[in-house]
């Protein structure tokens, strides 16, 4: 946790493990016509790796715990990674989007 400091936004990915894997087509109550799952945030996936942006509001660093704002999990869902969100690389220029 050495350079992570309260006020930082870290991008978590984690394994949502009780999410379905077998659905390729979704509708969601936000789309009328629906869509295909990799144009959707739905947990639900055939590899659910979940993708969090979040912001530290302390570490604990002896105990090895951050502590952070939010996340679109469950207790105990496993954690992949940590990486820390650079807004000198983590922009998309006129990014789209799937609308």
């Amino acid at each position: 946790l050495e350079g992570i400091a309260p006020g930082d936004a870290l991008w978590l990915l984690y394994w949502m493990a009780h999410a379905p894997r077998d659905l390729i087509r979704q509708a969601p109550r936000h789309r009328a016509d629906g869509a295909g799952t990799f144009a959707l945030r739905s947990p639900a996936r055939p590899n659910p790796i979940g993708l969090g942006l979040v912001r530290v509001l302390a570490i604990d660093a002896a105990a090895g715990r951050v502590q952070i704002d939010a996340i679109d999990a469950v207790n105990d869902t496993p954690l992949i990674d940590i990486k820390p969100c650079l807004p000198s690389v983590d922009t998309v220029p006129d990014a789209g989007g799937a609308g």
